[in-house]
């Protein structure tokens, strides 16, 4: 299903994986790809060598009105963003894997953008990812990045590796509390295979929907098709946020919610910092992260490390 058909108006000639300049900003040229820093040696030694190995575990409370007793107290850990790249080193997700896999969540997910557009050195990034653990499983999307660099190779790679790729398809889990929830995992977005039609049919109206979706804004284009909790990527939390001006630059359909949990018009999203970075790989004031996310019943604002705010380093 293309862009369009999502209903992001303003947004449907983005399938080119613009940057914008800020949340409102106007659109720049094609090839424009490094965040700017201001030319002061420290400060981007600092961005380039330092801030993108502060990784952060965020622990987040879901408040979810609907939420069936049997659900409350699900713990779900997400892991998105790696951009491995060939010649790169996987210490940073090896390490996510770890936090992950010792904070023990019930489920495990992924949301997307393994790789820096190409496949070529993706094999042991997969094979870390294959030693996430879970007793609901461990699940995963493809983002722009993976459909650059070839969507089927990578979903291969993945599946051959442990996790079970989702393509606009769902899986009905039974939690430990024996509630059932339906996990939904959409297509990438700005390579047009976004099918929410496709995702939710069959999905009874009455039971928990849990969204998986790299791009964080196709929150805003469901047509009116209920989720419940939506968990995204794509957005590296600004990647370079600088004091008082925020992230100078953002994806497309990543620019209204931009990092933490926040409330769309329907339902709660969190966004992910992720673990890796666009190229040339800085990070100012955007921790790397992994979270781990726990469903609560209730109406109130979400609590956590990771509940939205810029983080630092």
């Amino acid at each position: 299903m293309a862009v369009q058909a999502l209903g992001l108006a303003g947004e449907a000639a983005l399938v080119d994986e613009g940057l914008y300049l800020g949340s409102r900003g106007r659109r720049l040229p094609a090839g424009t790809a490094a965040p700017p820093l201001p030319q002061l040696p420290p400060l981007r030694w600092y961005a380039q060598h330092l801030a993108p190995r502060h990784l952060r575990l965020e622990r987040v409370a879901v408040p979810l009105p609907r939420l069936p007793a049997g659900l409350a107290g699900l713990r779900i850990g997400l892991l998105t963003d790696p951009h491995h790249d060939l010649g790169r080193p996987l210490a940073l997700l090896a390490k996510g894997v770890a936090l992950l896999n010792a904070a023990a969540p019930d489920l495990i997910l992924l949301s997307g953008d393994y790789v820096v557009r190409r496949a070529a050195g993706f094999a042991p990034c997969a094979a870390l990812l294959g030693r996430l653990r879970a007793p609901l499983g461990v699940y995963a999307v493809l983002g722009n990045h993976d459909y650059a660099a070839g969507a089927d190779l990578i979903a291969a790679a993945l599946a051959a590796a442990g996790p079970v790729v989702l393509r606009n398809e769902t899986r009905r889990l039974v939690a430990p509390g024996g509630a059932p929830l339906w996990l939904v995992g959409l297509d990438d977005a700005l390579h047009r295979r976004a099918d929410p039609a496709a995702a939710l049919a069959g999905v009874p109206p009455d039971e928990f929907r849990l969204l998986l979706a790299h791009e964080p804004d196709v929150a805003d284009a469901l047509a009116g098709r209920r989720v419940d909790l939506q968990l995204s990527g794509h957005t590296h939390g600004g990647q370079v946020v600088l004091p008082l001006l925020g992230p100078p630059l953002l994806p497309a359909l990543g620019r209204r919610y931009l990092r933490g949990l926040q409330r769309a018009p329907t339902h709660w999203v969190y966004t992910s910092r992720g673990l890796g970075a666009a190229p040339p790989y800085l990070r100012l004031n955007s921790r790397p992260e992994v979270a781990v996310l726990t469903l609560t019943p209730g109406t109130g604002e979400g609590r956590g490390t990771g509940a939205g705010g810029p983080s630092g380093g």
